[in-house]
């Protein structure tokens, strides 16, 4: 079967637009509300744009020279932006954070490598000064708001596998002086202080990817390890309470679902606050200056929100906000000192996301920008929750979303999301369930057993079940969109990258007749190389995670690898990879088409030597996506 697509003219628009990255991210304003402030991608390099308020007049753009990027930033005072570095090379497209911090003033004067293993060099620009050099990883642990000349960060040593204990240091912004403050329990830890500074809490995991909490005792200058029995498989926390003597918590103690909890950390008691009957708590929204927790975000088919508390000026606004902005999800970016402005994203179905200034002392709402403005003016696709009973009766959720085109053929095409566990799809902008609908295609969404999201029970029914019942799954999902009559049988393409790329391969093999075509980009498709090759092995849970959720039986693994079974695919096959992906290596890809070549198999390939896990350059993303709609197109009736 071939037909072209809609309009070739308009494929090609949404191919071009859909391919750009946001021009526009991360929008805050400074304390004193005198500027605003954005990541700009400008000739696809970003640039921190500084806009001050009054007038809404760009003042300044913050470059790096060369391979440098600008990564996530924060202001630490009304002059001053901490910012972290993060760097491209030339053989690599996706910029990676290699620990490095700068901080500059709005108008970049002042600028120095604070932290970082190339602060002992002399950077480009005549007021960068000497640091010297940490061969390490920064992460923000408080910003301090009281403090307008230190930071608090986390400071880990290189490794290869990323678990050496880090050190806590105060960290002079101006001058890149450190001073130690304390140490890790556990490897891979993150840390909760308080406003001030000081330390309550370290969460890491062992080499045998068990969570450990430690609680840190101000006048010993120790850590006392929270008892295993105390908490739950995801314990998260997420910030403290108003005394700072108890720390609120995501977890799923004694129950199946994620829900808050609060933890006294002077007897490790443990109440629970909140918890959804049917999802995990997705996210959370807090004051920006303490870090008090007062909404919850649930995922249930459209995303929706607990308020817990309304004394606080942020749940104050936010409450308004939610009636302000219906059939949005909405977070708060950060506010002024004095509560009088804030700035609000957005984001929704067919909107990529906007940002606008809330000034509550006039009560107006102000747009400040889109952040992919050149879609603002194109016609999107909805999409829409749903659920059905699988193979076994078990209770799967995803999402429809239906093509552009009012085709008796109804074509559609099953895109199945990466993981597989502790990631789900949700409602939301998807660029490329985008471009398919645009195109006429209808998009299926499956959060298939072993997704996160739905609770413990259903993410631990697909461990050791990546090629078997997660696959049953997806196939019984297809099957329920013909049944539904959203899609018609023989005009089907199913779509997936990493898991999902393995996914796509897999479900072929398993219902040969079923798929018309399969697109599968930076999968895994030999699962008994997993714990040798690729990144995850070499974190020291690595191997623990794998055996966990694949298990330890080779003969299993190899029943479960789609190489071992090319000769059971009638579909055309799509294989795309990128040469630097370290997460899903290209050995799997080039045995996978070594074993289509040996069985006389033909196949669509396509690698990109500068892309790792997937495609981030829009140059080599509009190709993939013009040949993505070039294959569906030739393997679907519209």
């Amino acid at each position: 079967m071939y037909c072209l697509p809609v309009s070739a003219d308009s494929r090609i628009d949404m191919v071009d637009l859909l391919s750009q990255n946001p021009t526009y991210t991360n929008v805050q304003i400074s304390p004193d509300g005198r500027f605003i402030s954005a990541v700009v991608n400008i000739d696809n390099k970003t640039a921190l744009g500084i806009i001050e308020r009054k007038g809404f007049k760009m003042v300044n753009a913050i470059r790096f020279p060369g391979r440098e990027e600008i990564g996530s930033y924060f202001w630490a005072n009304n002059e001053r932006l901490v910012i972290k570095m993060a760097e491209t090379m030339p053989w690599k497209q996706e910029p990676l954070f290699y620990g490095e911090l700068f901080a500059v003033n709005w108008d970049s004067s002042k600028g120095s490598l604070i932290y970082g293993y190339r602060a002992g060099e002399m950077q480009t620009g005549s007021n960068i000064k000497k640091k010297e050099a940490t061969k390490g990883w920064a992460d923000i642990v408080s910003v301090l708001p009281d403090n307008e000349k230190q930071i608090l960060i986390a400071s880990t040593p290189w490794s290869e596998g990323g678990d050496r204990l880090a050190e806590l240091m105060l960290l002079d912004i101006y001058s890149g002086k450190m001073r130690k403050v304390g140490h890790s329990p556990i490897p891979y830890a993150y840390f909760i202080a308080d406003q001030e500074g000081a330390l309550k809490l370290a969460v890491g995991v062992d080499k045998n990817d068990n969570r450990q909490v430690y609680r840190y005792n101000s006048k010993g200058k120790d850590w006392s390890q929270v008892p295993l029995s105390s908490f739950g498989n995801r314990f998260s926390a997420i910030g403290l309470d108003e005394t700072a003597d108890a720390v609120y918590v995501l977890d799923d103690f004694r129950q199946d679902k994620t829900g808050l909890f609060k933890l006294n950390l002077a007897d490790f008691s443990y109440q629970e606050i909140f918890t959804d009957k049917k999802v995990d708590i997705a996210d959370f929204e807090h004051t920006k200056n303490d870090n008090r927790i007062f909404a919850l975000k649930l995922d249930d088919g459209l995303p929706n929100y607990v308020l817990l508390s309304d004394k606080y000026a942020e749940a104050q606004i936010f409450k308004d906000l939610l009636t302000t902005f219906p059939g949005n999800a909405v977070t708060i970016t950060s506010k002024t000192t004095n509560e009088q402005f804030w700035v609000v994203a957005t984001y929704s179905d067919i909107s990529a996301g906007s940002y606008f200034l809330f000034d509550k002392k006039n009560n107006s709402m102000t747009k400040l920008f889109d952040r992919m403005p050149a879609l603002t003016k194109t016609e999107l696709a909805t999409t829409q929750a749903i659920s059905f009973k699988s193979f076994d009766d078990t209770d799967i959720h995803g999402y429809f979303t239906a093509g552009k085109s009012d085709s008796v053929n109804k074509p559609l095409i099953v895109n199945v999301h990466g993981g597989p566990h502790n990631v789900r799809d949700s409602w939301g902008f998807d660029r490329e369930v985008q471009l398919l609908a645009t195109a006429g295609y209808s998009v299926l969404q499956l959060n298939y057993r072993g997704s996160g999201g739905y609770g413990l029970k259903h993410q631990m029914a697909g461990y050791l079940q990546w090629g078997d019942a997660i696959q049953q799954d997806i196939i019984a999902g297809t099957r329920w969109a013909i049944d539904s009559g959203k899609a018609k049988a023989g005009n089907i393409c199913i779509v997936g990258t990493s898991f999902g790329g393995y996914s796509a391969v897999q479900s072929a093999t398993l219902a040969p007749d079923l798929y018309s075509c399969v697109v599968a980009v930076a999968g895994v498709y030999d699962l008994t190389i997993m714990k040798g090759e690729g990144d995850i092995p070499k974190m020291a849970f690595g191997v623990s995670y794998l055996e966990r959720v694949l298990g330890k039986d080779d003969a299993v693994l190899q029943h479960f690898s789609p190489v071992n079974h090319v000769g059971k695919l009638e579909a055309a096959l799509f294989l795309a990879h990128g040469k630097r992906d370290k997460r899903a290596p290209l050995e799997h890809a080039t045995r996978l088409k070594a074993a289509l070549d040996k069985a006389g198999k033909k196949y669509q390939w396509l690698q990109f030597n500068d892309e790792s896990h997937g495609f981030y350059s829009p140059e080599n993303r509009s190709v993939y996506y013009q040949q993505l709609l070039d294959f569906v197109s030739r393997h679907l009736m519209l």
